[in-house]
């Protein structure tokens, strides 16, 4: 089995902030002693975050408007993240996949069995980033209302944790539709090629 550096971090980080928003919340002191234990317990935190961000994830395209894929191949773009080939490249994964009317999700699903296993491709990379920014958010999900619970008497909290959860949400919805951008990108080229 093979590592790689982002799968260790989207599952330390995630991981690390579950175990420290938990002993917020039980008031349970950190030991310094304990911290190949912590890191133990933190990776498997981060394991578990990571399952749930993936369960998650169509409530997640329920508030970002839909699946990112969809949206911009039917030309709907957000702010930072703009597409614009989305007809020509609809147009090219009709004629492949086997379907008279196939859906979105086929059609993506096409574009991404052409694009995997690319040399020269970011894709790779972009779906990492997405991957740990879900993983992100889902855990914000869970420790912020862990946090204010154990704070709820001191606004400092609600005015930083709550802006941050917007961000965090943000950032988790601009990396979807940075990696259905590359996908379909880099499907674009290969066609053209």
């Amino acid at each position: 089995m093979n590592f790689k550096a982002y799968d260790i971090l989207t599952s330390l980080i995630p991981g690390f902030l579950a175990l420290l928003a938990g002993m917020q919340l039980f008031e349970i002191p950190f030991n310094k002693d304990l911290i190949v234990p912590y890191t133990a317990e933190a990776f498997l935190l981060g394991y578990v975050m990571a399952a749930l961000s993936s369960w998650f994830e169509g409530i997640y395209y329920l508030t970002w408007g839909g699946k990112p894929s969809t949206r911009l191949l039917e030309g709907k773009n957000i702010w930072k993240v703009k597409f614009y080939a989305s007809d020509k490249v609809k147009n090219l994964l009709k004629e492949e996949c086997s379907s008279r009317t196939p859906s979105m999700d086929e059609l993506f699903s096409c574009a991404v069995r052409k694009t995997n296993g690319g040399n020269n491709t970011k894709i790779e990379d972009f779906n990492a980033h997405y991957a740990f920014s879900r993983s992100l958010l889902t855990t914000a999900l869970f420790g912020v209302p862990f946090v204010l619970y154990q704070h709820s008497c001191d606004y400092r909290f609600y005015i930083i944790l709550l802006p941050l959860l917007f961000i965090i949400w943000l950032r988790a919805k601009q990396r979807a539709y940075f990696y259905a951008r590359e996908v379909l990108s880099e499907y674009l080229k290969i066609k053209q090629q």
